[in-house]
């Protein structure tokens, strides 16, 4: 059921993501830090799909692998998700 609702929405999220794929599409580098908190085990979007993210997003870009995590590492292990967050904006 978690999955299953707003659809569209999510069906959209998940065309956004394969830009990594195209080689038309270019992202400009953004002006400030970016976080991205990634799930090592998240079976929905696999980790190498961070790593393409985290290179096209350019050098702001920071990515957190949270180990022994998959999909939803705020609600999964929210200690760990908030000390990165914490420590991201107070850098």
């Amino acid at each position: 059921k978690f999955y299953s609702n707003n659809r569209k929405e999510k069906l959209g999220l998940l065309k956004g993501l394969s830009i990594a794929h195209d080689e038309n599409v270019t992202i400009s580098p953004l002006p400030q830090d970016v976080l991205i908190v990634w799930g090592e085990k998240d079976g929905l979007f696999l980790v190498e799909k961070a790593y393409e993210i985290e290179k096209l997003m350019g050098k702001k870009a920071r990515l957190e692998v949270m180990k022994k995590t998959a999909h939803v590492p705020q609600m999964e292990n929210p200690s760990e998700f908030n000390s990165i967050v914490l420590a991201f904006l107070v850098k």
